[in-house]
């Protein structure tokens, strides 16, 4: 009985020791869900074209960390939040604070690379525009 009561109290303090410190969430994960929400964006926006035969607009802002996609006129806004960044590399050096992807009917699409960082973390996403095939390198 006197062992099952300190278990017992074992396992208290240190579930309160893990109640105090809060959830803590791995930067692996923060940045995989960041990376996920691009890439499902970019993807989201060619079969948008491809299925109803227009051409769809993506933007993506990186100082808010926004990607616009435009069809019909009509904007949706996804926002990357947490601390994971979106990056536009310039050929020339440098970073550009906006990218512009047209995606075409025929599963054409032309942009910019574009970089999602976290940490150690980091993926390269580039689109081509002969194939039309979105490409995610991570390193």
């Amino acid at each position: 009985m006197l062992e099952i009561m300190v278990v017992l109290v074992i396992a208290g303090l240190l579930m309160g020791m893990a109640l105090e410190r809060g959830p803590m969430k791995s930067d692996a994960l923060t940045f995989a869900t960041a990376r996920s929400r691009v890439l499902d964006s970019l993807y989201e926006a060619q079969m948008l074209s491809e299925t109803t035969g227009e051409t769809v607009m993506l933007e993506v802002n990186t100082p808010t960390s926004q990607i616009v996609t435009v069809h019909d006129h009509v904007p949706q806004v996804r926002r990357i939040s947490g601390p994971a960044r979106i990056l536009l590399p310039k050929p020339g050096g440098g970073f550009s604070p906006r990218g512009d992807y047209r995606f075409t009917a025929d599963g054409g699409v032309s942009g910019p690379a574009l970089v999602v960082t976290l940490g150690k973390h980091l993926c390269l996403i580039r689109v081509s525009p002969v194939t039309g095939r979105i490409e995610a390198d991570e390193g």
